[in-house]
């Protein structure tokens, strides 16, 4: 039996160098937790570090240096898929990715824009897809259009896509729950966090919610400014933002 006192392996690891406007995103992280919550304000660099393990960073950035790696299953090396002189074509990676806010195809149908990750890499998977739509409970949707959705419905449809990528290695969640009722997104938190144990896919999400983040109980990095401010679990991390929660409360 391990020792629980032992760190984690780390599964990924992310180093970002680019100026974005007047951002400059700066970041070296090793990530080892099963789920890891990128916390902080708007306009920080959250978003633009999924889109850099993504490979989403507008190429005409020249100062963009970005490397993200993932560990191979046997833990005796790192596998590169993006970095200066490589980069693994976005459609190949291992990744499902749910960027913030909703964009579905208009023209396919609820079921046909979750299954198109899947049909993009030529690897049907009926049952990933059929998972996904009841993960979420899209059953009832599924043969409607996106413009039939409300906005929490399109989300949801986002979420399910991420979840259906076939053989998935890592999802990148850009704040999930955005425009989803808040009773429904704790029914969905725990069956998340329970699918993605299942399979052993790590996932790494974008919030500035402090409730979303305590209920995830997930390991935390901080960032304001473009800079990596703490890392670590969500107890110590967000202690302030729980203690002004609690005292709103009572």
């Amino acid at each position: 039996m391990s020792n629980p006192s032992t760190p984690l392996q780390p599964h990924h690891r992310l180093s970002v160098d680019a100026h974005l406007g007047p951002l400059h995103l700066l970041a070296h992280l090793n990530l080892a937790a099963p789920w890891t919550v990128i916390f902080g304000p708007s306009g920080g660099g959250k978003s633009s570090l999924l889109r850099a393990a993504c490979g989403l960073l507008q190429p005409t950035i020249a100062s963009a240096i970005v490397e993200f790696s993932q560990h191979s299953a046997d833990n005796t090396a790192w596998l590169e898929i993006q970095g200066r002189h490589h980069a693994t074509p976005v459609h190949q990676r291992s990744i499902g990715y749910a960027p913030q806010g909703a964009v579905l195809f208009p023209h396919l149908s609820i079921r046909k824009n979750i299954a198109f990750a899947a049909k993009a890499r030529h690897s049907p998977d009926n049952q990933s897809i059929s998972t996904a739509i009841d993960l979420f409970e899209l059953s009832a949707l599924a043969h409607r259009m996106p413009r039939d959705l409300s906005g929490g419905e399109r989300q949801r449809v986002n979420l399910a896509r991420a979840f259906a990528v076939p053989s998935a290695r890592l999802l990148l969640l850009d704040e999930p729950f955005t425009g989803v009722d808040r009773n429904l997104r704790n029914t969905l938190l725990p069956r998340m966090q329970q699918h993605a144990a299942q399979f052993a896919i790590p996932v790494i999400s974008v919030t500035h919610d402090v409730e979303e983040a305590l209920l995830l109980g997930a390991e935390v990095i901080r960032i304001e400014q473009g800079a990596v401010i703490d890392q670590g679990p969500v107890g110590r991390v967000l202690a302030d933002e729980r203690a002004r929660m609690l005292n709103v409360l009572l």
